[in-house]
C-alpha cells in the first residue's frame, strides 16, 4: 500500500535529486527541510511539521541571496499556513496525489515507437546509482512531450517509483502521446523493479491518470512567495 507519506517523500527527494545533478543544494533550518533549484530559480520547503519564523527567514534570506524568483512551502494536512500569511505567501495549487500498482501482465504490450528513453539524457538520468529516466515523445523531428520516472535509491522495503514533469505539446494532445508516456515509464519502473507508481496530478491531468487506472488518495497544498524582481 503507498501512503501519503510515501507520496511527500519521494517527491522531496525528486527535488533533492533535481538540485545534485544542477549545482543546487538541500539543507535544512529550523524543523523546516529545503531545496534550491538553480534552474528554475525556486526555493522550496518540503513537508514541514512545523512552520516557525526560526526556519523561515533564514530561508528567505538565502533565497534572496541566491536570486530566487519563487519560495513555496509544500504542505500536508497536518500543518497550518498562518505563518506563512504573514510574510507574504499566498495559498497555490493542490497536488492531488495518485497511486498504480504496476501489473506485468499489461506492461510491454502498448510499446509506442514515438516514445524513446533518455534520448536525449539530462543531468538528473546520470546520477549514481542510476534513479530516473528521461521519456522523450516525437513525432517525425518534432519534440511533443515528456515526462520523468524517478526511483529513490534509499527507500528501504519499499519499491516505488514517482512520474514527474508530464508535458505534451498543446498540438499533440488527445493523440495517445500522454498513455504512451506512462506506458514507456511504467516498462522502465517495473525494469527497475518498481512495484507502484506515484504521482501528483492537477484536476486537469487528473482525468488522464484517472482513465489510466491512477487512484487518488489525497490531496496536499502549496503556499507560493514571488521575490521582488530588479
Amino acid at each position: 500500500m503507498v501512503t501519503l507519506a510515501d507520496c511527500e517523500r519521494t517527491q522531496h527527494a525528486w527535488f533533492k535529486a533535481l538540485a545534485a545533478a544542477t549545482g543546487g543544494r538541500a539543507f535544512g533550518t529550523h524543523r523546516m527541510e529545503w531545496v534550491w533549484l538553480p534552474e528554475t530559480r525556486e526555493m522550496l520547503c518540503m513537508f514541514p511539521t512545523e512552520i516557525t519564523e526560526a526556519g523561515l527567514l533564514p530561508a528567505l534570506a538565502e533565497a534572496e541571496r541566491r536570486g530566487a524568483a519563487v519560495v513555496g512551502v509544500w504542505l500536508n494536512a497536518a500543518a497550518r499556513g498562518a505563518v506563512l500569511a504573514d510574510h507574504s505567501f499566498e495559498p497555490g495549487w493542490q497536488p492531488w496525489w495518485m497511486t498504480l500498482a504496476l501489473d506485468p501482465a499489461r506492461i510491454g504490450q502498448s510499446s509506442d515507437a514515438r516514445v524513446l528513453i533518455n534520448d536525449p539524457a539530462p543531468a538528473v538520468c546520470a546520477l549514481a546509482p542510476q534513479q530516473a529516466w528521461l521519456g522523450t515523445a516525437r513525432v517525425g523531428n518534432e519534440w511533443a512531450g515528456q515526462s520523468y520516472v524517478f526511483i529513490p535509491p534509499e527507500q528501504g522495503t519499499k519499491h516505488l517509483a514517482g512520474i514527474f514533469d508530464m508535458v505534451v505539446a498543446p498540438d499533440h494532445r488527445r493523440t495517445g502521446l500522454g498513455t504512451a508516456l506512462l506506458d514507456r515509464l511504467s516498462e522502465t519502473a517495473l525494469e527497475a523493479g518498481a512495484e507502484h507508481l506515484l504521482l501528483n496530478a492537477t484536476p486537469d491531468g487528473q482525468r488522464l491518470y484517472s482513465k489510466y487506472g491512477f487512484a487518488l488518495i489525497g490531496k496536499g497544498r502549496t503556499w507560493w512567495y514571488h521575490l521582488p524582481q530588479p
